[in-house]
């Protein structure tokens, strides 16, 4: 099976750092009209990157921060119904244990997010669907190869 090329990442003379050209990476599909870029996939640590993508009409479903994660907004706006409004260029920071209700993107939106560990979707229940870590995103990747 082939397997979806992940990131190409240049090293610099000695160890000194990486470049990734985040361009060049495929969207792949989260949920309905929400897509992400993996950036750095950590498995030793369970550290991860992602450019996240939503379409106008999208939902991020509730979810779960088994750990911390930090949030850059590349482009547009929204209305998050925990950490409240965000527009470009805004820091967001989600606390390891937080849960979050749906989040609706009315705008293109482009966020960078690094999540030190998993989160865990959620059933309007609140029951747990599935997680998004490192091997969840690795199968991801080969799903769409």
């Amino acid at each position: 099976m082939p397997v979806t090329k992940l990131p190409d990442v240049h090293h610099g003379d000695h160890d000194g750092g990486s470049t990734v050209n985040c361009n060049t990476l495929p969207w792949l599909p989260l949920a309905p009209k929400i897509w992400i870029r993996l950036v750095k996939l950590q498995p030793e640590t369970g550290v991860h990157t992602v450019i996240i993508r939503a379409e106008p009409g999208g939902v991020l479903p509730p979810h779960r921060h088994i750990e911390a994660a930090e949030i850059y907004v590349l482009k547009g706006t929204g209305d998050h119904p925990q950490t409240g409004h965000f527009t470009e260029g805004d820091f967001v920071s989600e606390s390891k244990g937080a849960v979050h209700d749906p989040l609706v993107f009315t705008v293109e939106t482009e966020m960078l997010m690094t999540s030190q560990g998993p989160s865990v979707f959620l059933d309007e229940q609140g029951n747990d669907l599935y997680r998004m870590d490192v091997p969840m995103l690795q199968g991801l990747a080969q799903s769409v190869a």
